[in-house]
């Protein structure tokens, strides 16, 4: 009769494996996340491997392709210089790409307000053309929460993969499964749809569909 053992052995082996593989996983989406600038600063680490592809649809991609998400990460990238003088709790978008007109921001604050006001979730949208980015410096300025949602928006410099990026609170993840924030990160990032609508509208439109979803009766 064969002797068990070096199978068990084997099968021992693919499961370590296996473990290593799955510990890995946080590190690779917190190198994408980091990657934007507002990384999940509001999430622990243990936290990251549960949520870790919601707090970013964009977060996918390291995953898929985690060397070119590495070899992305802005190590130590903090330039609170680059933020707004105004405080961050009545500055919900700050636009260091400066893509957007004055009346697209006044726009944009309306929406917010009325998505703050219809389900308590905090929405900020900050648009950057990485490096260009005030990254960790986010954090502070803004202090997000569980019913946080960060919009970053960045105009090419990360690639035509990662334009509209997502970065939601544990208490946000629960209204809106990850399928929502995938759909709506590859209806309105595709390099196709930001070509023919333009970065500034582009911005606008993903505002309008959160509001849409997040304080529908407010809408019009």
């Amino acid at each position: 009769m064969p002797n068990p053992m070096p199978r068990a052995r084997r099968r021992g082996a693919t499961l370590v494996a296996a473990i290593v593989a799955i510990a890995a996983a946080p590190a690779l989406l917190h190198a994408r996340l980091a990657s934007v600038g507002p990384a999940p600063c509001w999430a622990s680490t243990s936290a990251l491997s549960r949520r870790g592809l919601l707090n970013l649809g964009g977060a996918c991609a390291a995953a898929v392709a985690p060397a070119q998400a590495l070899a992305r990460r802005p190590e130590g990238v903090n330039r609170p210089e680059l933020l707004p003088s105004t405080p961050g709790d009545s500055t919900p978008v700050v636009d260091v790409a400066r893509i957007l007109s004055t009346s697209q921001k006044r726009e944009l604050e309306r929406n917010i307000a009325a998505i703050e006001q219809g389900s308590k979730v905090k929405l900020r949208v900050l648009t950057q053309t990485f490096p260009n980015t005030p990254g960790l410096a986010i954090k502070d300025y803004w202090k997000p929460d569980a019913r946080t949602v960060i919009y970053v928006h960045d105009t090419g410099g990360l690639g035509d993969t990662a334009v509209v990026n997502f970065n939601a609170g544990a208490e946000v993840e629960k209204m809106r499964p990850l399928s929502y924030w995938r759909q709506t990160q590859n209806k309105f990032g595709n390099k196709r749809y930001v070509q023919s609508t333009g970065d500034s509208d582009t911005v606008v439109n993903v505002v309008n569909e959160l509001r849409s979803v997040f304080a529908p009766e407010s809408d019009g």
